[in-house]
């Protein structure tokens, strides 16, 4: 039996009842019209409950979907960086920390700097990303006329060092 014969069932009693007070008749009444009002709030609630939950489900379905599609577009990625012969960045980085064997200026993560020595960090105009370099890079006199710092994301340049500015800068004894 479900809850609304029940309630059927009750005011059939109610109505069914000899009552000699009035009075009890009427509070009786009352309390069976507000069980019956809580019973349509319930199944509101009931109805409203399964809605959001085959709305959560087709969310839940989506983002599987989507979850899938990433995994195949990073498996894409992965096979056209394996046939360009393109690596990560971390994959650079810790592969030219484990070859290294540089005494010091180089930039591949090794700990020949010194501790003195300063990251200078430049954002990309183009695509936002901060790049960090060590300020001894710039330090290697003759070596190179121009050194310009590309970003790895994109590939834009974030920093041009001439050596002639920064010997005129010396010979003028101005301080950085």
């Amino acid at each position: 039996m479900d809850i609304y014969t029940k309630m059927a069932y009750l005011k059939g009693m109610l109505d069914g009842m000899d009552f000699e007070d009035k009075k009890e008749k009427k509070l009786f009444a009352a309390m069976i019209d507000i069980l019956d009002e809580l019973v349509e709030a319930v199944d509101d609630l009931y109805e409203e409950q399964d809605e959001l939950q085959e709305y959560v489900e087709s969310i839940d379905a989506d983002l599987e979907d989507a979850e899938e599609l990433l995994d195949i577009i990073d498996e894409d990625l992965e096979l056209v960086e394996d046939i360009l012969g393109i690596e990560t960045l971390e994959e650079e980085y810790c592969d030219m920390e484990d070859e290294c064997d540089c005494e010091s200026g180089c930039a591949c993560g090794c700990d020949d700097y010194d501790e003195e020595s300063e990251i200078i960090e430049v954002e990309c105009p183009e695509c936002g990303e901060t790049v960090c370099f060590y300020d001894e890079m710039m330090d290697d006199e003759g070596e190179y006329d121009t050194v310009e710092i590309l970003c790895p994301k994109c590939d834009a340049v974030v920093y041009t060092f001439e050596s002639e500015l920064i010997e005129d800068v010396e010979d003028e004894d101005i301080a950085f």
